[in-house]
């Protein structure tokens, strides 16, 4: 087996990072070398580092596509696996890696299940699980499962042409899929080439939190690399929250993503993309009324600033 490079990103999560470290202590097969980059200084994890065989880079950035290209890096080995400090790794999830990467020498990048504790699984989980009580909610959500996730949310890792994503890889069932090629994966879970990395010159900066992965992604496809699926890869995500769910972060990366790496092949395509956008606005004004926080409204403004940004960038 090659040897391999695993990067763990932290951030002030002491017991789940302890968690993680255990998991991958435990693997079939040994990671080569360990990589921690530590976003915090609460002490709590400082002494926790100290107990564990690995490297350590202190980075207090708050820019996730900043410390994801700082850490891998600083991979030494040309297989390197990602996995989020809040999850859980399966025994063989190294191996498992692995072998799927031999099996695909065309594929950059692989991944499988990211199971979340939580349930429903994220608002579009909640959304699709309010659509099946009755045939009021199904027609009132009908349009969104439709034309924006174009009927397939319960897939793992479509793009569809909206630029929404589908949402299977984090459900249980996704352990009964078929090993398969997808648009996307997570850097909650994959396994990466570190030469496909540097050969599209990793991450993007100017993505602040959220869809740095997702970009990575495209990139990697129009590069002509494969990514894989595979239900052997399993880890479990106890999911938390962060900056990266600040409103106005996730409108304005979001805006980003859509101006740079979405432009629809089909009518059907473009509705989607036109209701997607349009539901993000609604769904700030929700949040808004529903939590009696204004400062949910910012969504939208961040929307606003994602594509005056990507205008900035590429002008």
């Amino acid at each position: 087996m090659a040897k391999t490079s695993v990067f763990v990103l932290t951030c002030q999560r002491p017991k789940d990072l302890k968690r993680c470290l255990d998991s991958l202590l435990g693997q079939s097969i040994k990671p080569s070398e360990i990589v921690v980059v530590n976003n915090g200084q609460d002490q709590e994890t400082l002494d926790l580092l100290k107990k564990y065989p690995v490297r350590v880079i202190d980075d207090s950035t708050k820019r996730l596509s900043y410390l994801f290209n700082l850490g891998w890096r600083n991979c030494q080995n040309e297989i390197i696996a990602f996995i989020a400090d809040d999850a859980k790794a399966d025994k063989k999830w190294l191996e498992n890696i692995l072998t799927t990467l031999q099996r695909y020498p065309k594929a950059a990048a692989v991944s499988g299940p990211v199971i979340s504790t939580c349930y429903p699984a994220g608002e579009m989980h909640r959304l699709y699980l309010v659509s099946c009580k009755n045939w009021f909610y199904k027609a009132l959500a009908w349009p969104y499962l439709h034309f924006v996730l174009e009927d397939k949310v319960l897939l793992p890792g479509i793009l569809c042409q909206s630029g929404a994503y589908t949402i299977g890889a984090g459900l249980k069932k996704s352990r009964r899929y078929k090993e398969m090629e997808v648009d996307l994966l997570t850097t909650t879970s994959m396994g990466i080439r570190k030469s496909a990395l540097q050969k599209i010159k990793g991450f993007d900066e100017n993505f602040c939190f959220n869809h740095a992965d997702g970009d990575l992604f495209v990139r990697l496809k129009k590069a002509k690399y494969q990514l894989i699926f595979n239900p052997k890869i399993e880890v479990y995500h106890f999911v938390r929250l962060g900056p990266s769910r600040n409103s106005f972060f996730i409108g304005r990366d979001t805006g980003y993503f859509l101006a740079k790496d979405i432009r629809p092949q089909t009518f059907a395509g473009w509705i989607g993309y036109i209701y997607n956008i349009c539901f993000l606005k609604f769904y700030w004004v929700y949040k808004a009324i529903s939590t009696k926080q204004l400062k949910q409204l910012s969504g939208i403004t961040g929307f606003i600033k994602g594509l005056w940004d990507f205008l900035i960038v590429n002008k």
